[in-house]
């Protein structure tokens, strides 16, 4: 991606906030026992011209830059901390000790959820500042390239330059470019390039994947860290490039750019950044049909990699079923309830009886296949025809794809760690909401200021193991535990044995999650 450069981070001997990286001098802030610096630009702004193009190399800066705030989110609608943002949104954060160890840190690099179309990596909720100040690690969080300005396929865009044949997945090369920045800055702020780990949730664990499968990727990771991805997931997580490309023409259409060559890509960019994002945004809960984002007609899950032939190869079940990859040890799991998440009324229009829920399932799974998922999920067993749902998008769509994954990856030789959350926060804003999708987030980062639900002073001893297994991973590739450390021993997956460890009070390890219900969807 960015050509290789002569120049090594580092930082000042006479003040470790001052740090020397490719494009400039950083100067970063005390926050607490962590230094930060916020802010950085990793790649240049992708506007104008850039728009839809791979990332360029962040135009470097005279003097010192002031690193004390993070930059402006990349544009959406929509998030849990405020919409719009800015097109010139390529920015990344870097959290570190504030009493610098002896040997190099590793390094954990976030790439945030949100359905590839909402998030940012300065989100306060993100804050490496405990996992640094606590755990020793270097933590870099991560903006990328969200909705049409990120995941735009479209035959003209991959027309128009005969270096990269291709089009969409500018967010997944916007990672990584933020990854190359890492391997090439991150020793000046004390953190080892030789242990990062590859880390994110929902979107950011797709994407998690997407870069551990990846031959770009190699070379620029260690371990890799998926929370709740939709890895090797049934038909929700990665799409092709013909339906991709279908789905742009579309789009630029409807936005008043027709046609597949040229003249149509200098429309697009021509348009206002804030115009396309509105032009895309999610269906309202009175134009949906009931049960969903997953049991939607058409493209209605939105804006989401592609298979490319270049960054992702093949599918991601099918790549790890191919173990043709090299065997970084993976930590991945899900939450207990995922699915309520996507039946939330906030977001979904709900499915009221029978007839929807089974309209639902057909139109997700096939009409052929309704009775048998009906009769596996029966109504009586669920509250609402919505909560059934829920626990089918659970199962089919992150949990059972997730122990496919595990058992893939182990089958290659990978050491594979798999856990289930099962903790329900404390005040949570979804009903019924269990566990629910994202609930991990607070407890992971040590940063109780999530928006959907609060770790609370109960929660505090699960929050502290999950950050000690997380560090652990990130330092050695093993999530350890064990008598020595105090923690429950977080057994090796593999599919024999079928352990997990269980992320409650008290965590666990045990075997089996949901057996019955993923055996049913490995026979479908």
């Amino acid at each position: 991606m960015f050509a290789a450069t002569s120049v090594i981070a580092c930082s000042s001997p006479d003040d470790p906030l001052t740090v020397e990286t490719t494009g400039g001098t950083v100067h970063g802030v005390r926050n607490d026992d962590a230094h930060a610096w916020l802010g950085i630009p990793y790649a240049a702004p992708p506007v104008g011209e850039l728009r839809w193009r791979p990332p360029r190399p962040a135009p470097a800066w005279d003097g010192t830059r002031e690193a004390i705030a993070v930059g402006a989110q990349c544009p959406q609608t929509f998030g849990f901390s405020a919409g719009g943002g800015d097109e010139a949104c390529l920015f990344l954060n870097v959290w570190a000790p504030a009493s610098r160890p002896a040997a190099p840190a590793p390094v954990m690099v976030w790439f945030h959820g949100g359905a590839f179309i909402f998030g940012s990596g300065g989100d306060p909720y993100y804050s490496g500042r405990v996992l640094a100040a606590r755990h020793g690690v270097v933590v870099v969080t991560v903006n990328y390239r969200l909705g049409p300005l990120g995941f735009l396929a479209h035959p003209a865009l991959a027309a128009e330059d005969a270096a990269h044949p291709r089009s969409g997945n500018y967010g997944i090369l916007d990672q990584l470019a933020a990854l190359e920045w890492v391997r090439d800055n991150i020793a000046g702020f004390g953190g080892d390039p030789a242990r990062v780990t590859v880390w994110g949730e929902s979107a950011g664990g797709l994407s998690a994947c997407i870069h551990y499968l990846s031959p770009r990727s190699r070379g620029l990771f260690h371990a890799v860290i998926s929370q709740s991805g939709l890895c090797s997931g049934d038909g929700v997580g990665e799409t092709s490039t013909a339906l991709a490309e279908a789905d742009g023409v579309t789009f630029a259409t409807d936005v008043g750019c027709a046609g597949t060559g040229a003249d149509a890509v200098a429309c697009l960019r021509a348009q206002d950044a804030f115009a396309l994002v509105e032009a895309s945004g999610s269906p309202s809960t009175a134009e949906q049909l009931p049960g969903g984002l997953f049991f939607q007609d058409g493209a209605a899950l939105g804006w989401r990699p592609h298979v490319d032939g270049d960054l992702l190869v093949a599918p991601t079940a099918e790549s790890f079923a191919a173990g043709d990859y090299p065997t970084a040890p993976l930590l991945l799991g899900t939450n207990r309830d995922e699915g309520t998440f996507f039946v939330w009324s906030v977001i979904a229009r709900p499915a009221r009886d029978e007839v929807e829920y089974r309209d639902a399932l057909a139109r997700r799974f096939g009409a052929g296949a309704v009775d048998a998922i009906v009769a596996q999920y029966p109504l009586t067993s669920y509250a609402s025809p919505s909560l059934a749902l829920a626990a089918v998008s659970a199962d089919a769509f992150f949990v059972c794809p997730f122990r496919r994954t595990a058992r893939l990856a182990s089958a290659a030789g990978a050491p594979v760690y798999l856990y289930s959350f099962q903790r329900e926060p404390l005040n949570g804003l979804i009903a019924d909401g269990g566990a629910f999708h994202a609930a991990e987030i607070p407890f992971v980062f040590g940063i109780d200021e999530f928006p959907l639900g609060k770790v609370g002073p109960d929660g505090v001893p699960l929050s502290d193991a999950m950050m000690r297994y997380w560090t652990r991973f990130a330092a050695t590739g093993d999530p350890g535990g064990g008598a020595d450390s105090g923690d429950v021993a977080w057994p090796r997956y593999d599919a024999a044995a079928d352990r997990h460890l269980v992320l409650d009070v008290p965590v666990r390890a045990d075997r089996g999650h949901r057996q019955p219900q993923c055996d049913f969807w490995d026979a479908r």
